[in-house]
């Protein structure tokens, strides 16, 4: 009689580097005791799992100074002092292959773009070789280090990013941000969380402001990923975006507020002026998508645009 259960705890440990999840582990024993698959065809499921290799990936980032990211054809480096699992994950294709695609489609060599929430720069320094120029705002101070470092490990892509650590918000003057871990630097700092002890003093300038102190004239996209401050932001950008009408790359961050429907209310209201709206996977979405009740408790992104991507004259 074969043990299979030993035998798949010992791939969970010795191929993942940890205990058995409940489900998978049901899964794989079912496999096996039904002669689906036989122990030399699991043990190369576990091999050539993402998982697996991501965790290799990351025990190799670790011994080295820095990182190569090759991802689509473009290629960066960045410092392996941090997140190096993250960066992992972003070199096996698990980090939001639908963002690359996104920037793919939309960035072009004769216009600038905006990456408001630039966190630790994994959009900053892939979609500035497809732009022109990338503004990259990353208001975090702890996340600024760490972008700032792996922008300075690029040379060649200087000459195409500014960086600021502002906080674009809706009115300019101090204000606070507040992270939910202890460090910050995680992606999850924002400005419409109430002050605590983790909060940082942080310049607040108005997204107006921005495009004029950078004298921004040749902007056709604005990604925005900055957990819930979209709701402030957003309707005061109404005057630029109807001029420039700049695709916008969204992130929706509606269970971090407390009357979803009003704060998407206001959103809508300025999705109506464009013609098409998208879901991250670039299928089309009625624009009502985002009033639906069952997606205030979800995060998700949608790309707002005056392009129809499907048309026979865009390939």
């Amino acid at each position: 009689m074969n043990d299979y259960e030993t035998l798949l705890k010992k791939y969970y440990r010795e191929y993942l580097n940890r205990e058995p999840d409940l489900d998978g582990f049901r899964y794989y024993l079912s496999l096996l005791k039904s002669g689906d698959v036989d122990e030399k065809t699991l043990q190369n499921k576990f091999i050539n799992s993402p998982e697996y290799k991501i965790n290799q990936l990351t025990l190799h980032y670790k011994q080295i100074p820095r990182i190569k990211i090759e991802k689509n054809g473009k290629t960066f480096f960045v410092d392996s002092s941090n997140n190096a699992s993250f960066w992992a994950q972003l070199q096996v294709g698990v980090w939001e292959p639908e963002t690359f695609k996104i920037f793919d489609i939309f960035l072009d060599k004769n216009h600038s773009y905006i990456d408001l929430g630039a966190w630790i720069g994994p959009t900053v320094l892939y979609g500035c070789q497809n732009a022109k120029f990338c503004y990259a705002v990353e208001p975090d101070p702890v996340a600024f280090k760490y972008l700032k470092k792996n922008i300075d490990l690029n040379h060649q892509l200087h000459s195409s990013i500014k960086l600021s650590n502002q906080c674009i918000t809706d009115f300019s003057g101090t204000t606070y941000l507040t992270t939910r871990s202890k460090e910050g630097g995680d992606s999850t700092s924002s400005i419409i969380f109430e002050k605590s002890a983790t909060a940082w003093k942080v310049k607040g300038i108005t997204f107006h402001q921005f495009i004029l102190d950078n004298s921004i004239r040749d902007c056709n996209f604005v990604k925005m990923d900055i957990e819930g401050g979209e709701f402030l932001v957003l309707p005061t950008m109404q005057e630029f975006l109807e001029k420039e009408k700049p695709t916008i790359h969204l992130s929706l961050h509606p269970p971090l507020i407390k009357n979803p429907y009003d704060s998407l209310k206001r959103i809508y209201k300025i999705i109506t002026k464009y013609n098409f709206v998208y879901d991250n996977k670039l299928k089309i979405l009625e624009k009502e998508f985002i009033l639906r009740e069952d997606n205030y408790d979800k995060f998700y992104d949608i790309v707002v645009t005056d392009r129809n991507i499907y048309s026979n004259s865009m390939h």
